[in-house]
């Protein structure tokens, strides 16, 4: 798979906890398969978390459309979070796998075990 925001260069695959993610090694941006997104927020892995907060790339364009890496054809839809609104994560509708951008990651784990904490002492 290639990085739908840099061209022509190939994704790399990771280890992070108990899923393997494609990250480009240019922009740093991930991809994730369905379901791996929810797994990455549950076990949240530390090396992976600190290398998204460590990075400082440009943040890309909001209105730039880009192709979902696996099924190359489809553009991506940009999906405002629920769990950290203004964090905006480009989804397929076809394979429902999430393409993150440079520091999105670190942004929504932040955001999950905050919703964890609030609703654990009855504030949510």
């Amino acid at each position: 798979m290639h990085c739908p925001r840099c061209t022509n260069v190939a994704l790399n695959e990771a280890p992070a906890g108990p899923v393997s993610v494609d990250r480009c090694p240019k922009c740093h941006g991930l991809w994730l398969d369905e379901l791996e997104l929810e797994a990455l927020l549950s076990a949240r892995p530390r090396t992976l978390l600190a290398d998204d907060r460590a990075v400082t790339t440009a943040a890309p364009a909001e209105d730039a459309r880009i192709n979902c890496p696996r099924c190359r054809n489809v553009y991506l839809i940009k999906l405002n979070s629920r769990a950290r609104p203004g964090t905006i994560i480009d989804s397929c509708t076809v394979c429902f796998g999430a393409w993150l951008d440079a520091g999105e990651l670190s942004r929504l784990a932040h955001a999950d075990l905050a919703g964890r904490l609030r609703e654990f002492f009855g504030l949510k």
